[in-house]
Formats: structure tokens, C-alpha cells, sequence
């Protein structure tokens, strides 16, 4: 029996899927869409009390000395504004409060809630380093500021420092937790919004790619098709008047060549979804088509000789390039070359490799190029190139047009 276990922090639900945290409560929602009211409500939790103390401050038999009063009323408005930016600025922030710590005496203890929350927006906002150098710097001033108060036998300076850097570790030690898990999430968004644009990347790529492979099959099943139909239509038009009956076959080889040209196509277009009600795929040419297309293109007048040795491999994809390149060299023949009297398709095999040429005699009336000759060339360097060979297309050694290739493969079992 096995058991499937989860990761730390996570639990499985009975069909074994992992079970995702629960999304945040309407109260979280709320303050996160409403973040001007969080630190509106942030200051206020300083204001408040320091406005309590400053009146009853004034309201006391013993009142401290007016400028004090009025000093520490202007340092909680500008600490008051500080907070309420301490997302955007929180280390300013944090040395704005350390001003409070100056009156630690009379009104310390107030502005000491201003230094913890300006301590832990840093720690949230900013990052984990300068939370610790504010803290080190708060605990210095605090001890200066304790040190240096007014009445120093009432208050004992050491004990009060010791309490306020407790509440300014405590302060810094939640900031820093949480703005660790903060950073955590926002990575973690980050990285899934990398993987998502990769994976959309990754997809346009492979459509680009399929548009490309469609794209040069389609130009191979165009460029033979035509070339035979208009090769046939021209001789039976040239026959008719002689000999009816050869004419009448040689369109019916044409109708036959556009008919299967036509399955081909649609086959291809199915592959990019163009067909909405897809039919029965025939499967890729492969060698043992061959003949089939040998003798298609021996109906235009086209003599062609077909030898082959060794073993045929059994790799599919291995078996569509060598049926394309010759496909696409004989096409060429019949396009470009001027009267050949023997064209010769080789094709030796051997475990794990293969070598194809196709040669002709006739005199060739145009250079590649100037033909649109170049775009079939470039296929078929492609198409060698996937299977690590090589790819020559020259003139002969005496005359016409030789086209050789190499494949080297690991061949199916």
C-alpha cells in the first residue's frame, strides 16, 4: 500500500489534489483596496493618544512649560504626515521618529508608537538590513534619550531602556516576518508571471514553427503538382489532335495528380484547424510511395530511373525527407531542365544513414534564383540539416543539374 505524503504546510484533499490556502477574507479585501484608509488609520492610532496626552497635559494643576507643548505638537503633526507615507518612504520615515525620542521625557512614551510602526513599515517595506540598522539606531537613541532625561531619579534610565528596546525588537522582529513573507508571495507572483509569459512565448514559438514546417510541405506538394499538371495538360493538348485517346489519359492523370495534391493540402490545413470538420488523415509519403511518384512524373515525358540499395529505414520522419527532396529535385528537373535524357534517383541506405542524389543531363535554361528556384533549395537544406547531414546542389561534373544528400539517423527497431 502506498501513501502519498505533502509538503510541510500543505494538506491533501481526499481525491489527493493539494489544497490551496484560502483566498483573503472580505476584511483583508477591504483594507487592500483602501490602502489611503489603512495609513489614515495607522497615523491615527499615534494622533489620538498624543492629542489625549497634550490636553490633559494642559488641563493639569502642574502644566508642563507652553513651548514644550507646542514643540511636541508640531513633532506629532509632522510624525503624524510621516506615517502616512511610510509605505512609499519608510527609512525617512523611521528619521523622522527618532525626533520624537528627543522629549522622551514628557511625551516618549507617545512617540515611541510612532517609532514602532515607522520600525516595522521598514522592515515590510523597505528590506530585512535597514530594518535591523533602524533598530540598532533606535535602541542607541532610546538609551541616549533615557540617559539624558530631566529627572533621572524618578526614572531610571537603564530599566526604561531596557523595556523600550524589547518593544522595538518585538516591533522589528513582526515587521521583519512579515515583510519576508511579503517578499516571499511577490517573487512568487513574479516568478509565476515569468513562467506564464514564457509558456505563451514557448507556444507562439512552436506555432511559428509548425507554420513554417506546414509552409515548406506546402510549397513541395504545390511545386510537384503543378508542375506535373501543367506538364501533362501541355501534352495532351499538344496530342489531341493526333491521338484522342492519349490525350483523354493524360487528363485524367492531371484530375488525378490535382486530386491527390487537393488530399494533401487539406491534410496540412487540418493541422492548423482551418478545417472544421476534420477527415480521416492519410498518413506521410514515404519511400515506399516512390514509385508512385516516379511514374507520375515518367506520364509528363520525364525519364526517370529509380535505384535503390540497402535496407529501408524504418524512421518515418527519415522516410518524408528523402521522399521530399526527391519530390522537390524532380520537380525542378521538370522545371528547369531542357530536354534531359536520363534522370537518375539513387538512394543508398545503411543502418543509421542514408544518401540521396539526383542527377540529370539536360541543359538547365535559368539559374535558381531567377526562378524562384532558391526556396526549395533552402527546404531542403533544412530538412537535411534536422537529421545532422549534409546537402550539395551543383552542376554536374559534364552536364545538367546533381543534387546529393546525406542523412545520419538512429534507426527504429
Amino acid at each position: 500500500m502506498s501513501t502519498t505524503t505533502s509538503p510541510p504546510g500543505r494538506t491533501l484533499a481526499p481525491g489527493g489534489e493539494v489544497r490551496l490556502p484560502t483566498p483573503p477574507g472580505i476584511v483583508r479585501r477591504f483594507w487592500t483596496r483602501h490602502p489611503h484608509l489603512a495609513d489614515g488609520l495607522v497615523a491615527a492610532i499615534y494622533v489620538v493618544p498624543m492629542v489625549l496626552t497634550l490636553v490633559l497635559n494642559l488641563l493639569d494643576d502642574d502644566p508642563a512649560p507652553l513651548p514644550d507643548a507646542l514643540l511636541n505638537a508640531g513633532i506629532m503633526l509632522l510624525l503624524a504626515v510621516a506615517l502616512f507615507f511610510r509605505r512609499r518612504m519608510p527609512r525617512l520615515v523611521l528619521a523622522l521618529t527618532w525626533i520624537g525620542l528627543l522629549t522622551f521625557a514628557d511625551y516618549g512614551e507617545v512617540h515611541l508608537i510612532a517609532q514602532l510602526l515607522a520600525l516595522y513599515a521598514v522592515a515590510v517595506y523597505s528590506d530585512v538590513r535597514s530594518a535591523w540598522t533602524g533598530f540598532s539606531a533606535s535602541v542607541l537613541l532610546a538609551g541616549l534619550a533615557a540617559w539624558l532625561t530631566d529627572n533621572p531619579d524618578e526614572v531610571p534610565w537603564i530599566p526604561v531602556a531596557v523595556q523600550v528596546a524589547i518593544m522595538l525588537l518585538a516591533a522589528t522582529l513582526v515587521g521583519v516576518n512579515m515583510g519576508n513573507s511579503k517578499r516571499y508571495v511577490s517573487s512568487l507572483l513574479d516568478l509565476a508571471a515569468q513562467l506564464t509569459r514564457e509558456r505563451d512565448q514557448q507556444a507562439q514559438l512552436s506555432r511559428i514553427s509548425e507554420r513554417a514546417r506546414i509552409a515548406g510541405e506546402m510549397h513541395d506538394v504545390v511545386a510537384h503538382s503543378l508542375s506535373v499538371m501543367v506538364a501533362l495538360a501541355d501534352g495532351a493538348h499538344a496530342i489531341a489532335p493526333k491521338d484522342v485517346e492519349r490525350s483523354r489519359a493524360a487528363m485524367l492523370d492531371v484530375a488525378a495528380t490535382g486530386r491527390r495534391s487537393m488530399s494533401e493540402m487539406r491534410r496540412l490545413l487540418g493541422v492548423l484547424e482551418v478545417d472544421t470538420d476534420p477527415a480521416p488523415r492519410a498518413p506521410q509519403p514515404g519511400i515506399d510511395q516512390l514509385a508512385d511518384l516516379v511514374e507520375s512524373f515518367r506520364s509528363t515525358g520525364l525519364p526517370v530511373v529509380l535505384e535503390r540499395s540497402g535496407r529501408v529505414p524504418s524512421n518515418a520522419g527519415v522516410q518524408l525527407t528523402i521522399f521530399r527532396l526527391i519530390q522537390e529535385s524532380l520537380t525542378n528537373v521538370l522545371r528547369y531542365a531542357d530536354t534531359p535524357t536520363r534522370v537518375v534517383v539513387r538512394l543508398q541506405s545503411s543502418p543509421g544513414a542514408a544518401q540521396v542524389t539526383i542527377s540529370d543531363n539536360g541543359r538547365h535554361v535559368a539559374v535558381a534564383s531567377e526562378r524562384g528556384f532558391g526556396r526549395g533549395l533552402i527546404g531542403m537544406q533544412e530538412r537535411v540539416a534536422i537529421y545532422g547531414g549534409t546537402f550539395e546542389a551543383a552542376p554536374g561534373l559534364r552536364d545538367g543539374w546533381r543534387v546529393h544528400a546525406t542523412l545520419n539517423f538512429e534507426d527504429e527497431q
